[in-house]
C-alpha cells in the first residue's frame, strides 16, 4: 500500500504540472464557463427551467453534458495511453520496479493518479460553475437540484475514469506511445462521432420515411406532418438509440440528462431542447440503472484486463 501511494503521489504532481492536462482541463473549464452562461439566459426565459439547467439550458451550442460525450474521453485518454509505455521507452520502467515495490504498486498508483486529477476537474469545473451562476441569478440550488448535482458528479468522474482505464489498457498492449494514442485517438471518433452516424445510416435502410410526408395547410394551420411520418420518425430514432447504446458516450449522455431532467439533451436534428416531466432523482437512477452500470463494468473489466497483462509482462533491463 505504501508503494501505491508513492507511485500515486509522484504520477499525481508529474499530472498537474504536466501542459496536456493544463490545456485540456483549460479547454474543459472555458467550455463548461460559456456553457452555464447561455444557460443562465436559458433560465432567465423559462419559467419552468430550474438551477440544473445551467449544465444542460443551451440552444445551438455546448451544454455541460455535450462538453463531458465529446471531450471528457479525450481528458481520460490523455492522462492514460502512455502511462506504461512511456515508462519503457524512457528506459525507467525496469528502473522503478527494480526498487523495493512491488509491480502492482505501479499500475494501481497510475489509476489512483489519475483518477484523482479526473475528480479534480470535475469538481473544480461545476464548483466554479456553480459559484458563477448564482450571483447572476440571484437564487441557488434547491436541497433536491444539489442532491441531482451531486449524482451528476459522480457519473461524471467515473464515466472520465472509464476512460483513463482504457487508455492504460492502450498503454500496456502497446509498446509505442505513437500506436497508443492513435488507437486512443480511434476509439474516441468511433464512438463519439461514427457510431451516430452508422445508426443514422442503418435505422435509414431499416425505417424507410415515406413519400409526400408533408402535407401544407393554410397559413394559419402552418404546415402539418402526417402521421405516417411521425411512426416513421419514431421507430427510426429507436433504431438509432438501439444501435448508439454500445457508445459509453451515448450512455452517460442519456442517464445525465436524465438526472437533470431533460429530454434526452437536445431533440435529434432540430437543436433546441424539449421541455419534459421532471423526473426524481430516485426515478431517474431507476431508470438508467442499466447504463450507469455499464459504463462500471466496462471501467473494471478494462483496469482488470491492463492489470494482469501488466503483471504477466516480461521487463526486459533498459525497458
Amino acid at each position: 500500500m505504501a508503494g501505491t501511494l508513492t507511485v500515486a503521489t509522484k504520477e499525481l504532481k508529474d499530472q498537474f504540472g504536466s501542459k496536456r492536462f493544463l490545456i485540456l482541463f483549460g479547454l474543459v473549464l472555458l467550455l463548461s464557463s460559456l456553457a452555464a452562461y447561455q444557460g443562465v439566459d436559458y433560465i432567465r426565459n423559462n419559467q419552468d427551467a430550474g438551477f440544473v439547467y445551467i449544465f444542460s439550458g443551451t440552444m445551438m451550442s455546448f451544454s455541460f453534458i455535450q462538453t463531458m460525450v465529446y471531450f471528457g474521453p479525450l481528458l481520460g485518454l490523455a492522462l492514460g495511453f502512455d502511462a506504461i509505455n512511456k515508462e519503457r521507452s524512457n528506459g525507467t520502467l525496469s528502473i522503478l520496479l527494480g526498487q523495493p515495490i512491488f509491480r502492482d504498486s505501479v499500475i494501481n498508483g497510475k489509476l489512483i493518479a489519475g483518477a484523482m486529477a479526473l475528480t479534480t476537474v470535475v469538481i473544480g469545473t461545476i464548483g466554479i460553475m456553480c459559484g458563477l451562476t448564482i450571483p447572476m441569478l440571484g437564487f441557488g440550488p434547491t436541497l433536491a437540484e444539489a442532491s441531482k448535482i451531486l449524482t451528476l458528479t459522480l457519473l461524471t468522474i467515473v464515466y472520465l475514469v472509464f476512460w483513463l482505464s482504457l487508455g492504460i489498457l492502450y498503454s500496456v498492449l502497446t509498446k509505442r506511445t505513437t500506436t497508443s494514442i492513435m488507437a486512443s485517438i480511434a476509439t474516441w471518433l468511433t464512438f463519439s462521432i461514427i457510431i451516430s452516424i452508422l445508426a443514422s445510416v442503418v435505422a435509414g435502410f431499416i425505417v424507410p420515411l415515406p413519400g409526400g410526408e408533408f402535407r401544407m395547410q393554410t397559413k394559419d394551420r402552418g404546415i402539418q406532418i402526417s402521421p405516417e411520418f411521425m411512426e416513421a420518425m419514431q421507430q427510426r430514432n429507436t433504431v438509432m438509440s438501439n444501435i448508439e447504446k454500445i457508445s459509453p458516450t451515448n450512455l452517460y449522455e442519456e442517464a445525465a440528462s436524465d438526472i437533470l431532467g431533460v429530454a434526452g439533451g437536445f431533440m435529434r436534428g432540430m437543436g433546441r431542447q424539449e421541455f419534459q416531466r421532471t423526473l426524481t432523482l430516485g426515478e431517474a437512477l431507476a431508470a438508467n440503472w442499466a447504463n450507469i452500470a455499464t459504463i462500471v463494468v466496462g471501467l473494471v473489466v478494462c483496469f482488470a484486463a491492463s492489470y494482469m497483462l501488466f503483471l504477466r509482462s516480461e521487463i526486459r533491463p533498459g525497458e
